[in-house]
Parts: C-alpha cells; sequence; structure tokens
C-alpha cells in the first residue's frame, strides 16, 4: 500500500507542475492580457533581417528555419554540457558525437534530431580540438574554420515522411520546422558526408564504428560517407533525466498545438509569423528564438 501511495502521490505532482506551465504559458502565447492588432507584414528579406541576431534564416521553399555560415553559436564550440543541459531548456534531443583523430587533431562530427522548444529538428556539427586528451568526452571543441568547412547532407523523416532536406558545405547543417511537434524516435536522418581524402574517410569510419556502427551501415563513394542515424549508438545525456523529459515533451506539444491553432488559417512559417507579430506582438520575438538557444551555451 506504501508504494502505491507514493506513485498516486508522483503522479499528482507530476499532473500538478504539467498544469502550471500550461497554465502560465497560454497567458504567455495570448499575450497576458492584451491583443493588439497592426497590418506590418514582413516578406522574405525583413523576416530574415529580423532572425539575423539569433543566427538563423528562414527558407519559403521548404517552409523551415536555418542557421548561417557565421551564426553567434559558433563562437561556443562544443562541450558535452551542452548535450546535458538540453532537456532542461525544452530540447528533447537524440544525439551522436563521432570523434577521431585526424591530421594531428581530435575531430568531432556529431549529429542531432528531436524537438528543440517548438520546433523539430536536425543538426550536423564539425569541431575540432587540437587537445589531446584520453576521455574525449571532457574536451572542448572549436567549431571547425571555413577552409576546415566540408560538404554535408541530410534528409530527415517523420515516421518515413520527408519534412526537410539539407545540402551544404558547412561547420553547423542544420534545419528546424516552426510548429511540428515529434518525438526524437519518430525521426531518422539519413546523412552523407564528404571527408577530404581517403585518410580522414578511414578515420571517420573507425570513429563510427567505435561506437557501434557496423560494416552494413556504412556506405563509401569517394570518400562521402553514407549512413542513416535512427536509433542512436552512443549513451543520451537526456537519459538521465526521463522526469524532466517527460514534463518537457508535454510542454512542447502544448505549445506546438497552441500556435497552430491560433494560427491555423496558414500555411507556411512566414504568414503564421506575420498574423503573431501582427496580432500577439509580446510573443513574436521569442518564437524568433529558433533551435538552441543563448540560454543553452552561456549557462555551461
Amino acid at each position: 500500500m506504501v508504494k502505491i501511495g507514493f506513485i498516486f502521490l508522483f503522479v499528482i505532482i507530476i499532473l500538478a507542475i504539467i498544469s502550471i506551465l500550461l497554465y502560465y504559458q497560454i497567458k504567455w502565447l495570448l499575450g497576458i492580457n492584451t491583443i493588439q492588432t497592426s497590418n506590418q507584414n514582413l516578406d522574405i528579406n525583413e523576416l530574415n533581417k529580423e532572425l539575423e541576431p539569433y543566427g538563423f534564416e528562414y527558407s519559403r521553399t521548404q517552409d523551415f528555419f536555418f542557421s548561417n555560415m557565421y551564426a553567434w553559436q559558433r563562437e561556443y564550440g562544443y562541450h558535452k554540457s551542452y548535450d546535458e543541459a538540453a532537456p532542461f531548456l525544452s530540447m528533447i534531443i537524440d544525439c551522436e558525437p563521432i570523434t577521431f583523430k585526424y591530421d594531428n587533431k581530435e575531430w568531432l562530427i556529431e549529429f542531432w534530431k528531436g524537438q528543440y522548444g517548438m520546433t523539430t529538428g536536425a543538426e550536423i556539427g564539425i569541431y575540432i580540438s587540437f587537445k589531446k586528451s584520453s576521455n574525449m568526452n571532457e574536451i572542448f571543441y572549436e567549431s571547425v574554420a571555413d577552409n576546415e568547412c566540408i560538404p554535408l547532407h541530410y534528409t530527415l523523416r517523420k515516421k518515413g515522411t520527408v519534412i526537410l532536406v539539407r545540402n551544404d558545405r558547412h561547420w553547423w547543417l542544420t534545419g528546424f520546422k516552426l510548429g511540428e511537434f515529434s518525438k526524437p524516435s519518430d525521426l531518422v536522418m539519413d546523412i552523407i558526408i564528404s571527408l577530404k581524402n581517403n585518410d580522414m574517410t578511414e578515420a571517420f569510419i573507425n570513429g563510427l564504428k567505435n561506437v557501434g556502427y557496423k560494416d552494413s551501415d556504412i556506405k563509401v563513394i569517394n570518400n562521402s560517407v553514407y549512413l542513416t542515424f535512427n536509433k542512436p549508438h552512443t549513451k543520451q545525456p537526456k537519459d538521465k533525466n526521463p522526469f524532466i523529459r517527460f514534463i518537457m515533451q508535454k510542454y512542447n506539444k502544448f505549445n506546438c498545438r497552441l500556435y497552430n491553432s491560433i494560427t491555423h488559417d496558414y500555411d507556411n512559417a512566414l504568414d503564421k509569423l506575420n498574423f503573431i507579430k501582427n496580432n500577439f506582438p509580446k510573443i513574436f520575438t521569442q518564437l524568433l528564438n529558433i533551435g538552441k538557444t543563448k540560454q543553452l551555451f552561456k549557462n555551461n
């Protein structure tokens, strides 16, 4: 009976926390107490100017947001603490860090997919550290310079349906669909990484195999490595916080549903954001804060 009582109390606490979060989020999304109406629509260029301080741009053709080459996030590089902190900031994502040594440097190529607050998205990041260490997890990595960027490609599918495609020479290839809610397990990335030469290709493949990828999972054509990121092979930081993950996903799902309900008359993010800007100006800038936020980097 004591165990049953404890479980019941635990469920009540969870429901209470969710209710409090949703109550305050409703107030936030409805502009607290007032709705201001204007008619000043942004075009794509104007929206991208608004997004520039956040490090992102908008693609009208695929209706998603993506990071630009010189986003402010580039200055912060990568450390494992970023992945560990992500669930506490409503980012419920799968991550796959692949480390390897090449050209006397410690390299990291990492994949991410999942729910970033009110967006579903995916990322590929490339980082380098000159510090040699037996414990790769403790290394701080710098974002690669322009001359170290390589061609990257991924197709992100949700339950078999393609939701976005990215292809660019980059250090951080990203794509985010605003108002789309997903579980990380719903998402699959088909990835192509084009390495510089045979030595780098071999080193990267060894890194993949070190975390559990098999020969049958990898295809190589002219130093381009093809693989699929579905279920992670590496230990996931989010697994340490199942309670936080549960709460935040309920929160994310509610926000996406409310956003889509409010903007149901529009079929793309540009029109939806213009509606929000004209009717709920207090929250417009909040919705521009796509993907990984400054809070994630500055608190770690």
